[in-house]
């Protein structure tokens, strides 16, 4: 079921062509333009936009509505769902007795595809609807605290998933006791590290070794919480810097002294590498990896920095 796609093809158009250009100005100047409210606001004033405006509303609406049947329920119910595409799904299903004849025709068609992929997706409407803005974990944390509530395919499913997390983390159970409101990574750590005396050994070196990533590296926990795991380090040089007014206190101080000692490297280090390790590629570290590993051929200067 194509909803994002065709759900961000309204959100990117969103009635900016010049000729509403002045009847948004006047009838909805404080309108978010985001998720189609400006479309939306301009349709509330069919009668008083200039012809040349309703034509183009028209044509938008028209053109939008082949692609998807929906488009104008979205707009209507779901403006404060994340744009991905299950979320909504699920406002969908959450608000089926309202949809327009046209949005539930097509979504009749397209429903039992939607609850065949994801068994649990009635009960999250039903009992876990108030999470499904909020990060991941927190729905997952709602289905499994309301288990005994759910349908039986979906029971199924959650407790197949509580036997792959309690393998996967050793931390599952205590996480649950010790900081049950917690749901992204970042806030259930700073609540873990709080319990640090009374985990259990294997939880508690899953928390300390993440506590001795955070002291080697005073990014780790910017990078857990603004970039996806398994970036290259450029790419997270990349990501961080993205993220810069983000970032924390001791991110951004890091970020600085290292800028400084690269600008030093580099100065004093350049003519080792063209000595040395002409074909390193500059990608990953690998310069710096063949000046360690030739460590006794390298400058007094450039091996102090290394």
């Amino acid at each position: 079921m194509k909803f994002l796609a065709t759900f961000m093809l309204f959100l990117s158009l969103g009635i900016q062509a010049n000729e509403c250009a002045q009847d948004a100005k006047k009838f909805c100047a404080g309108t978010d333009p985001g998720k189609g409210q400006l479309a939306k606001c301009l349709d509330d004033y069919q009668g008083q936009l200039s012809s040349a405006c309703a034509k183009e509303l028209k044509d938008f609406k028209t053109k939008t509505g082949k692609k998807n049947p929906c488009f104008e329920d979205l707009a209507n119910y779901c403006a404060d769902v994340p744009t991905d595409n299950r979320k909504l799904e699920y406002c969908l299903i959450k608000n089926e007795n309202r949809l327009s004849q046209t949005c539930s025709t097509d979504f009749k068609k397209k429903k039992s595809n939607i609850t065949v992929k994801d068994v649990c997706a009635q009960d999250i409407v039903n009992t876990c609807y108030a999470t499904i803005s909020e990060p991941e974990a927190a729905t997952s944390r709602c289905l499994i605290k309301n288990r005994t509530k759910l349908s039986g395919f979906c029971q199924k499913n959650v407790d197949k998933r509580i036997a792959e997390m309690k393998k996967a983390n050793p931390c599952f159970d205590e996480t649950d006791k010790y900081c049950p409101t917690q749901a992204v990574f970042i806030d259930i750590h700073e609540c873990m590290e709080k319990k640090l005396n009374v985990l259990t050994p294997n939880c508690k070196k899953v928390v300390q070794d993440e506590i001795n990533k955070e002291l080697a590296n005073p990014c780790y926990m910017d990078l857990r919480k603004h970039c996806k795991r398994g970036l290259t380090a450029t790419d997270q040089h990349q990501c961080l810097t993205l993220n810069e007014k983000e970032l924390s206190n001791s991110c951004r101080q890091f970020r600085v002294t290292e800028s400084t000692k690269i600008k030093k490297m580099v100065e004093l280090c350049e003519p080792d590498r063209l000595k040395i390790c002409p074909k390193a590629p500059f990608q990953n570290g690998m310069v710096l990896k063949c000046l360690k590993e030739n460590i006794s051929k390298v400058s007094p200067g450039c091996k102090s920095l290394l």
